[in-house]
């Protein structure tokens, strides 16, 4: 007898039709997602190889700078100050990327640590505030800021008048404290109250943080023009303004030989000075400041390292950190 054939029915069909599709419809969605997370992880990979890559550019260009400070080490420091004089980075090329250095001196700053000084607190904070004066601060806004940093730098709990101690800050939201200690970098300046960020922008091209109570020793090879404030308060401040201009707008070529010929000049002789200030200046610099910047693809990093120079013991690395 021959077999009946078998009937299907046309749902069955439908089913096991839309069955297939949607198991084709999930293996193509697992697909995708498979094919992006290898995508991802490719992209990962490369990223963490770059950031090495970048990594090891970096510490090379700081033995790079190291090498080459160390060579300049001399009586004049004249082609250091050329090159810090230029104002321009130099850029090097490296593959799918480069690499830029650039060298300012570290010591033609003003050093707001003087201001925890434990004899004449009086005296420094008055100097300080001239020196903000000569910034376009108005008096009254002068000698507040320089009254709260003084707070925040002293090792005593005791508010100066205008400044700021700790109720000051343990009213704030979030509460902290002055730190009663020296400030170990500039940016601790932005905690100050008083001082607002607009403030401390215009602050930050002429101030700084060393961990000493003596004031920083002005370059007079390496100041700009916009750094004539640094050299005006040591001149004796207002008055001090035109000889400082003119000092820097002066110098010659190869550099001040000395701080005595400066001393002589007639702008600095109209000041009847009798030799004071003298002493805070210099013709050669004893702290310079590299930044490192390293592109590589789509990645940039840049470095701040700070390097001691000494005739003794040649070129020191001070301290690094990213900016």
């Amino acid at each position: 007898m021959m077999p009946m054939p078998v009937k299907h029915d046309e749902n069955e069909r439908g089913a096991v039709l839309l069955t297939t599709l949607l198991l084709l419809a999930v293996i193509a969605a697992i697909t995708v997602a498979i094919v992006d997370d290898i995508r991802f992880s490719i992209r990962r990979t490369a990223s963490v190889q770059s950031a090495e890559q970048l990594s090891w550019y970096q510490r090379g260009a700081e033995s790079f700078g190291s090498a080459w400070l160390e060579s300049q080490i001399t009586d004049t420091q004249t082609e250091l100050s050329q090159f810090i004089n230029a104002g321009e980075p130099v850029i090097f090329p490296i593959d799918q990327g480069m690499l830029a250095f650039e060298l300012q001196d570290g010591g033609n700053c003003y050093n707001v640590n003087v201001l925890a000084v434990t004899k004449n607190k009086n005296i420094a904070l008055k100097k300080f505030a001239s020196f903000l004066n000569l910034l376009e601060i108005d008096s009254l806004d002068a000698h507040s800021i320089g009254a709260s940093i003084q707070d925040w730098v002293d090792a005593d709990g005791i508010p100066t008048s205008g400044g700021a101690e700790g109720m000051s800050y343990a009213n704030l939201k979030p509460a902290y404290h002055a730190a009663n200690t020296l400030m170990v970098d500039i940016s601790e300046l932005r905690e100050v109250q008083g001082i607002d960020e607009i403030t401390y922008q215009n602050l930050l091209p002429f101030v700084c943080a060393r961990p000493t109570l003596k004031q920083s020793r002005v370059n007079l090879n390496t100041l700009t023009l916009e750094q004539a404030p640094l050299l005006a308060i040591t001149l004796g401040g207002r008055d001090g303004v035109l000889a400082a201009q003119t000092i820097i707008e002066q110098r010659p070529l190869e550099g001040y030989a000395s701080v005595n010929v400066v001393w002589k000049m007639d702008v600095i002789q109209d000041l009847d000075l009798k030799g004071e200030g003298k002493e805070m200046l210099r013709t050669t610099t004893d702290l310079v400041k590299l930044i490192i910047r390293t592109q590589l693809d789509t990645q940039t990093r840049t470095r701040l390292v700070f390097y001691k120079l000494s005739d003794s013991t040649g070129v020191k690395l001070v301290s690094r950190r990213p900016i």
